[in-house]
């Protein structure tokens, strides 16, 4: 493979690798700014990601591994954790309070 190529192909992966895979809307589906996710582990709970004014948030699958995502905002129910092995992209639907 020429080394233009395997640029391409890097560059492709690290794109896909860093886009949204989770998506916070309210029951519209109107997109949530800085909704916080924070991601939650067996022994460890990471710090908060927010959610841009799409409503989107990228987590990195990280070690310890993250089983799920608990997502809030002020206004809004928080609703059970999320569980993170659902396919991506995943969508949160908050409700109003």
């Amino acid at each position: 493979m020429s080394h233009i190529s395997l640029l391409t192909l890097s560059l492709a992966l690290l794109l896909t690798s860093c886009s949204s895979n989770v998506f916070v809307v309210d029951e519209s589906g109107n997109p949530l700014k800085d909704a916080q996710i924070r991601p939650l582990t067996r022994s460890f709970n990471y710090n908060p990601v927010a959610t841009d004014a799409k409503g989107s948030a990228f987590i990195r699958k990280d070690l310890p591994t993250i089983e799920y995502l608990l997502v809030s905002k002020s206004g809004y129910v928080t609703p059970p954790p999320v569980n993170f092995d659902l396919p991506k992209p995943i969508t949160v639907v908050l409700k109003k309070r």
